[in-house]
């Protein structure tokens, strides 16, 4: 016995198998498609009760074959009404196919939807690939192993770089769009590549320049980084893929600093995902803050969105679209804490391009000569009896008094110890050092120092033995004795009869674990030299990293991070101030070198003079290491030593190689 419904899917079977013949109509079978809907609906359970239909899935995202009703069914063949289903209602549930219009199901609109203003900000955010391969700064000829990271970055414009002035016009080059990102994100970055939003190629990027001081940094997608003539595998079509590139990115525009409370908007790529995220917060406070990439202190803004590992270099945005600032770092431990670079930090660095005479719109690298200061060192005058004692209170004023002017500050002369800074630029400087910023806002007095570049000059009224004083004080960088950065390039080094000499830097301290809580008195002396000022240009603090052990250098091969202080007798200004001092063919130690280091122990070492070259070699052949120092001077302080870098003198040591490999080969002969 076949029942109704087991018949029903017989022929049903039959009449859609691959094999069968028939061909018939789809209005024929609208009866029966009828009947065995309303059939199977009594004989089965609902899905829909078991939870098996998914949300979205229901009779209402169906397209029907018919309009008939299932009266109608059950008669003669009732008349049909065709639709357009070329485009499925499921469709509708993704957004990469052609929506329909709701109001109209046979998608006949073809009027197209303006673009959202917001998509085009969005547009210009890219996500930023880097590869790094960061030096050893204990072992400064080597490289750590390489790491991978991703930030954020957005399409910005470059005011023109080149600007010549005649009698009767001002010539000027077209701004530039580049790419703008935080310093740490492609700090000696081997690959840096650039992914559009929503877009599945990367696109190689070129470092413009990199300001390590704010933790920003420029990059470039140009046909002319892909051009090598001596390259045979160049493509032409690479500048078609940088048209490609920079196809509808549109640089995102600045706006003005913004107020306490007002909202924001953070973009970037954040870990936990791969596609941009947009996080909301609200500015919390604008101070001066420590820039952690270079251990300097700049003005901040702090806001409660999340600023998350991977949002570092993407824009914080008001509620007009426009950049207020570029996200750089947050604070461990604490929640709803992060850090942006101001609008108006940004925007002095752009200036600061503009005005570097040696940053021509041809120039593949470009310089930013950094923010100025004054290089003092001052004391707070809260207290009321020490300004009594300065006879401060009479005159009714207040101020800081400075302690210590750098000897390599361009106020050096001009400030003096003992000097009490009571006003700026008519702005009045209080006695916890801060001054009037806005309505209910301080800051510190740096953080106006900083707004100038180098070369210009602030007015002060200064009180100085006993009386008021006006001075005009230029300002300008103020170096360190103890660098946080090498400009990305490798630690300067050099090796002397196994003994390795380095620059003594901030990251050199970092990777003594010199803040650690258990440290050798050997490297917390290292961290007196943190904050001093630099005596004279182009000195460097030296110090022995460790010694590489050799037959001649036994009984020394435990003394690690000393500063070496004198070299027979003489004070050690830097790394090239001891080369010459090895050099030096005044034999004033009797054939020996004596190493004199300013320790807690006070160690002495003495060499003997005519064994250290041959040790020196011996020692990089057994450790196979390249060359025995790595010297350059950043200061150009002395002649001729500025090329003396890593690429610099790979030439001249070939050539050493080379003659030395013919000496050998006449002395076999």
């Amino acid at each position: 016995i076949i029942t109704t419904t087991t018949r029903k899917v017989l022929f049903l079977s039959f009449l859609f198998s691959s094999t069968s013949q028939h061909y018939c109509k789809v209005t024929a079978l609208a009866p029966l498609l009828s009947s065995l809907s309303r059939g199977f609906s009594t004989t089965t359970s609902s899905r829909s009760d078991r939870g098996l239909i998914p949300r979205g899935r229901g009779s209402s995202s169906r397209i029907p074959m018919t309009a008939t009703s299932d009266h109608q069914a059950a008669n003669d063949a009732p008349t049909t009404k065709t639709i357009n289903t070329a485009t499925s209602k499921s469709d509708l549930f993704w957004p990469g196919k052609q929506r329909l219009d709701h109001d109209n199901i046979n998608g006949d609109s073809t009027e197209k939807q303006p673009e959202d203003p917001l998509s085009q900000v969005l547009d210009s955010i890219l996500k930023v690939h880097c590869t790094h391969s960061e030096p050893d700064y204990l072992i400064p000829w080597q490289r750590q192993h390489q790491s991978t990271s991703t930030s954020s970055g957005f399409v910005i414009e470059l005011p023109p770089l080149d600007a010549t002035t005649t009698e009767t016009k001002t010539t000027t080059t077209k701004p530039r769009r580049v790419i703008m990102t935080n310093a740490h994100s492609v700090e000696y970055g081997s690959v840096v590549q650039v992914q559009r939003r929503g877009g599945d190629r990367k696109y190689e990027a070129k470092i413009l320049v990199i300001c390590n001081e704010c933790d920003l940094a420029l990059l470039t997608v140009d046909a002319d980084e892909y051009d090598d003539e001596d390259d045979d595998d160049f493509d032409e079509d690479e500048s078609k893929k940088v048209e490609e590139f920079w196809k509808d990115l549109e640089p995102l525009q600045f706006g003005a600093l913004p107020a306490l409370q007002q909202k924001v908007e953070v973009l970037g790529y954040p870990t936990g995902g791969s596609s941009l995220s947009i996080t909301q917060g609200v500015v919390s406070r604008i101070e001066l803050q420590e820039y952690s990439q270079a251990s300097t202190h700049l003005l901040a803004i702090q806001i409660d969105a999340a600023i998350n590992s991977g949002n570092s270099g993407g824009p914080v945005i008001n509620s007009d679209q426009q950049v207020i600032g570029v996200a750089f770092q947050g604070l461990d431990g604490a929640e709803n804490i992060g850090y942006v670079v101001p609008v108006t930090v940004v925007e002095h660095v752009l200036q600061g391009l503009v005005r570097n005479k040696n940053n021509t719109s041809e120039s593949r690298k470009l310089e930013f000569e950094g923010f100025s200061s004054l290089g003092i060192s001052y004391t707070k005058l809260e207290n009321k009896g020490f300004r009594k004692s300065l006879g401060m209170l009479n005159q009714n004023l207040s101020g800081i008094m400075i302690k210590d002017v750098t000897p390599t500050a361009p106020s050096h002369g001009i400030l003096q110890p003992n000097d009490v800074i009571c006003e700026i630029d008519g702005i009045d400087v209080a006695n916890d050092g801060k001054i009037f910023f806005r309505k209910g806002e301080r800051v510190s007095l740096s953080s106006y120092v900083q707004t100038k570049f180098v070369g210009e000059t602030v007015q002060m009224k200064l009180w100085r033995n006993q009386e008021l004083v006006t001075v005009n004080v230029p300002v300008g960088n103020s170096k360190r004795l103890v660098p946080a950065h090498f400009d990305n390039r490798p630690p300067p080094y050099i090796i002397v009869a196994g003994f390795v000499f380095t620059a003594l830097s901030v990251p050199y301290m970092y990777a003594s674990n010199a803040w650690d809580s258990y440290v050798s008195d050997d490297v917390s002396y290292l961290i007196t030299k943190w904050h001093k000022s630099l005596p004279h240009p182009g000195d460097q603090a030296v110090v022995l990293s460790h010694v590489l052990v050799h037959r001649e250098n036994l009984g020394y091969e435990m003394l690690t991070d000393l500063i070496l202080d004198k070299v027979n007798g003489e004070k050690v200004r830097s790394l090239l101030h001891l080369q010459e001092l090895l050099l030096d063919d005044n034999d004033d130690g009797n054939g020996f070198v004596r190493l004199e280091f300013s320790s807690p122990h006070g160690n002495i070492v003495v060499l003997e003079k005519a064994s250290i070259e041959r040790v020196t070699k011996e020692v990089c052949s057994e450790h196979s290491i390249p060359k025995p120092f790595c010297l350059y001077d950043p200061d150009n302080v002395y002649d001729g030593v500025e090329e003396m870098e890593v690429d610099g003198d790979a030439d001249n040591n070939d050539e050493e190689d080379k003659e030395e490999d013919e000496a050998e080969d006449d002395d076999e002969e």
